[in-house]
């Protein structure tokens, strides 16, 4: 059965029936039941709207990100007529407003999750697990709910330059430290921090949080341990390098590469310890936040421990204008770009450290913040007033990059494509 509402045609395009298509091969009817079952979110009598239906609508509101609710449901229910046959013809927007309340943010929150328990599945031999440290900012309505939830203790909305970035976004790049911008007369920013696995084009780890940091708290809080140890590598480019996350990953013993843009002053954040053969030189972190159970300068011996003191080492690489970041060679103050490496065997080469950061840097920026980008535009925009509704669009977007991922990336074999497939246990 099509939808009808308002005029609306009553026959889905192909393109929009493919890609619906796309959902339901990557994400089985069965799948969506059982987490809604296990969410307790199951409809106790019969609806126009039940919740297998808002399941399936949560991720089509990002493949149809310009539509109106009834746009997205129409083409979804004219899309998939033999799932849907039972859907009413009418719907209007304030109720497919309380269908997503019924549903809740349980549900897709379980499903990312089923998602990411396939990070787990081995790669093809021989290759390197390789994870994008991104953080994304996105705007939701600025209602009483979602105030409450997104300005951070002690900022004020009527702020003129203390309260929550700059308001702009540029590249993925450009991403990671905009955490202060004006809210006054504008929409609220909420952050998704994530840790992206690059093959499988899926979060392995997200947090929703009002800022970046503590975002990197809650990733933290709950670290996926069996994925980012030894032989994983993590690759990020921000104003500067995270500690926390830093600290956490090497604890973990992951290998990263970090870019730092040239925007801040490299010198007095990093300043030479060693200097080495290649051009590159040995440094710290700030100590707030050192690695549990790493003394700084072990690996390198005790003379070099005693010139660091506190603080987590590091590999200072500096490089010039990268083609994949054409541009953004030098910041306002002259500071040269530089990559921050946990490689600090002197065996390896500031060389070898450019050449492997740029083989793996354009496949890591095809992560969620590019994927948003494609969808919303230069900004994202969520439609959501209060907090746990963001939360359920935000895990129906990362739900939807991964089914994207699995049909556009050339890394991907047939027997990748579908979610249940890899793994039937929640």
């Amino acid at each position: 059965m099509t939808f009808r509402y308002l005029g609306i045609p009553s026959e889905t395009p192909l393109p929009d029936r493919l890609a619906l298509r796309m959902l339901v091969q990557t994400f089985r009817p069965e799948l969506m039941d059982r987490l809604v079952d296990k969410a307790e979110r199951r409809e106790r009598r019969r609806r126009l709207l039940p919740a297998r239906l808002m399941m399936y609508f949560a991720l089509a509101m990002w493949l149809f990100g310009t539509s109106s609710y009834e746009e997205v449901l129409a083409k979804l229910t004219g899309g998939l007529p033999e799932m849907f046959q039972d859907a009413g013809d009418l719907a209007s927007a304030a109720a497919i407003a309380r269908a997503r309340m019924r549903l809740g943010v349980e549900p897709l929150k379980e499903l990312c999750a089923h998602v990411a328990a396939s990070a787990g599945q081995p790669g093809p031999p021989g290759t390197e697990r390789v994870f994008a440290f991104e953080s994304v900012a996105m705007e939701v309505p600025d209602t009483p709910a979602n105030r409450a939830a997104y300005v951070l203790p002690g900022v004020d909305g009527e702020a003129t330059g203390e309260a929550t970035g700059d308001g702009e976004r540029g590249d993925g790049a450009d991403r990671g430290d905009r955490t202060k911008r004006p809210t006054k007369g504008r929409a609220l920013d909420v952050w998704l921090v994530s840790l992206t696995e690059c093959r499988m084009c899926l979060s392995v780890a997200s947090a929703i949080a009002p800022s970046p940091e503590l975002g990197i708290e809650g990733i933290i809080a709950e670290w996926p341990h069996d994925l980012l140890g030894a032989g994983a590598l993590v690759v990020g480019e921000r104003e500067a390098v995270p500690t926390a996350m830093w600290n956490a990953l090497a604890a973990a013993g992951a290998h990263q590469i970090w870019r730092l843009d040239g925007r801040t002053d490299t010198a007095h954040l990093l300043p030479v310890v060693r200097a080495l053969p290649d051009g590159s030189y040995l440094s710290k972190l700030p100590p707030d936040g050192r690695a549990a159970g790493a003394e700084p300068g072990a690996e390198l011996g005790t003379e070099l421990g005693a010139e660091l003191g506190a603080g987590a080492l590091v590999r200072v690489v500096p490089c010039g204008p990268s083609a994949s970041a054409p541009g953004r060679s030098r910041g306002p103050a002259g500071s040269a770009p530089v990559l921050v490496t946990s490689f600090l065997d002197d065996s390896v080469t500031a060389g070898e450290i450019t050449a492997r950061h740029e083989s793996v840097a354009e496949m890591c920026r095809n992560g969620v913040g590019r994927f948003a980008d494609q969808i919303a535009g230069l900004r994202v925009v969520l439609r959501s007033k209060s907090p746990e509704l963001v939360r359920q669009e935000i895990y129906a977007m990362l739900c939807t990059y991964h089914a994207v991922g699995h049909l556009l990336s050339p890394m991907h074999s047939a027997d990748q494509l579908s979610v249940e497939a890899r793994g039937r246990t929640v």
